[in-house]
């Protein structure tokens, strides 16, 4: 059974939800995500990061707070093999993701 672990992230955007869920969704799409899903009345998405070196997931969920969109990240990776003692798969996906919004 692989070892998994988990790692959070949130900022804040001026973009409104709406936008901001489009736009997270296009910076999946780019990131090289597979199996996108959107729930558009939860402000929800999920979405797998298979890579040769990184098996893992990201959910996304965009509030607004006091007039701003703040985005929460949750990914979870595989953390038990080799590639994961050189850099942390966690990262790679928050990377992969954030570099594209």
């Amino acid at each position: 059974m692989a070892i998994r672990k988990s790692k959070t992230q949130k900022f804040q955007t001026k973009l409104n939800a709406e936008e901001a869920l489009i736009k997270c969704e296009d910076a999946l799409n780019n990131g090289g995500f597979k199996a996108v899903k959107v729930n558009k009345s939860l402000r929800q998405l999920n979405a797998d990061y298979k890579k040769f070196t990184v098996y893992g997931e990201i959910e996304i969920t965009i509030f607004e707070v006091n007039n701003e969109t703040e985005i929460h990240l949750k990914s979870t990776a595989n953390a038990d093999n080799i590639f994961a003692l050189f850099s942390s798969p966690n990262g790679k996906i928050m990377k992969a993701f954030t570099t594209n919004f």
